[in-house]
């Protein structure tokens, strides 16, 4: 393919910390893979699904552009948890889970060990905070 634009949403450059998981079910080459960052007095083996951090620099109907000192692979599923800005909803800032797959990596890290990350968003939902039924 052509150096053209692929991209069919617009994207919108942003600044936007965020919090993002590797989704997984049950174990996973995931959990193996990062053994070693387990906290202390997980088990050996388990599932562990680590929250990360890190910061979206643009954002579109179908994708997201971090970065993160996290190594990631392409193909890996994500859960991504941040807050659309009113900039960029028009209406008051919206808390939003997205299910996404790691579909590029910036290789390699820069000077501060932080990479770009881009992934293919396969849906956005609201979060909703819980209601307070007692008032």
């Amino acid at each position: 393919m052509s150096g053209r634009e692929r991209r069919t949403s617009p994207r919108k450059v942003c600044a936007v910390p965020l919090r993002y998981r590797v989704a997984s079910n049950g174990h996973t080459a995931q959990a193996s893979k990062n053994a070693e960052s387990r906290p202390p007095g997980t088990p050996k083996g388990s599932a562990y699904a680590a929250t990360l951090e890190g910061e979206a620099l643009n954002l579109s109907e179908r994708g997201v552009y971090f970065t993160s000192r996290e190594k990631l692979d392409v193909g890996e599923p994500l859960e991504l948890y941040f807050t659309l800005p009113r900039e960029l909803t028009g209406r008051s800032p919206e808390q939003v889970r997205c299910s996404a797959r790691v579909v590029h990596v910036d290789e390699p890290a820069d000077s501060q060990g932080t990479r770009g990350i881009g992934a293919t968003v396969e849906r956005f939902e609201p979060v909703v905070a819980p209601r307070n039924w007692g008032n």
